[in-house]
């Protein structure tokens, strides 16, 4: 009897075990990804109620940007979160649905008249400030690569704020909730980096990612997608941020 109930707490302990999944994130994307906001941010607290949904909890670990990708992409992580679709990703990772729509814009530094930021082509000759693992904004790709556009790449967005303010970037892309909270804290005088008076850039999703080479993605993403539609019927209204082109 003892060997029978020792067994059945083994198999019962590695079912509670198979329901824990481990991702990771990072810092300095608020209000979404942060592991200081509550509920380490926006899409971290989406994340873990849309698998809790399927019984399965999901325990997030905090990582520069770069190194959490590249490790769900060896599968040390099962998935991380949140990311754009980007070409180069999309031939590794396997995508989610979307848990929320966000609209790119533009950040200058306040009074900064050098560039028209309206078509692509007035973003020549400019720099743009691109945290290292951020995609490249979709409209620009053309003008990076070929050197119309040159890139500083430091390792957080906050640093791209006082980037601006300090001269040596003249613009950089983001959500319009994110460039303000960057901008809030960053430290730079208020006012001294604000949203450039252009249209919106592009419309994007933040999406969970997994590897295509670990053989549990499909069904990872599958319980995703599915635990997020749960959710949302519980929390009809999606998570969506909708700005108006200037």
């Amino acid at each position: 009897m003892k060997s029978l109930l020792t067994a059945i707490g083994f198999v019962m302990a590695l079912s509670a075990q198979a329901q824990t999944i481990h991702l990771v994130s990072g810092d300095d994307y608020l209000p979404y990804a942060d592991r200081k906001a509550p509920e380490g941010g926006m899409a971290t607290e989406i994340v873990k109620k849309a698998f809790a949904e399927v019984k399965m909890e999901a325990k997030v670990e905090w990582l520069p940007w770069a190194r959490g990708y590249n490790e769900t992409k060896s599968g040390t992580f099962a998935a991380t979160f949140p990311y754009f679709k980007g070409v180069e990703r999309e031939k590794d990772m396997l995508y989610s649905d979307a848990m929320a729509k966000l609209i790119d814009r533009v950040f200058i530094k306040a009074g900064a008249k050098k560039f028209n930021f309206s078509s692509v082509a007035g973003f020549a000759g400019s720099t743009i400030c691109l945290p290292i693992g951020w995609t490249q904004p979709t409209m620009l790709v053309d003008s990076i690569k070929s050197g119309a556009i040159k890139v500083q790449a430091p390792k957080d967005i906050s640093t791209c704020v006082k980037l601006l303010e300090s001269e040596r970037a003249d613009f950089f892309v983001t959500e319009e909730n994110n460039g303000k909270a960057s901008i809030a804290a960053s430290g730079v005088p208020a006012g001294s980096v604000v949203l450039a008076d252009a249209p919106a850039l592009s419309e994007n999703g933040l999406y969970l990612i997994a590897s295509k080479t670990n053989p549990g993605s499909k069904d990872l993403i599958a319980a995703f997608n599915k635990g997020l539609d749960e959710w949302h019927l519980l929390k009809p209204k999606r998570l969506e941020v909708s700005v108006e082109s200037s």
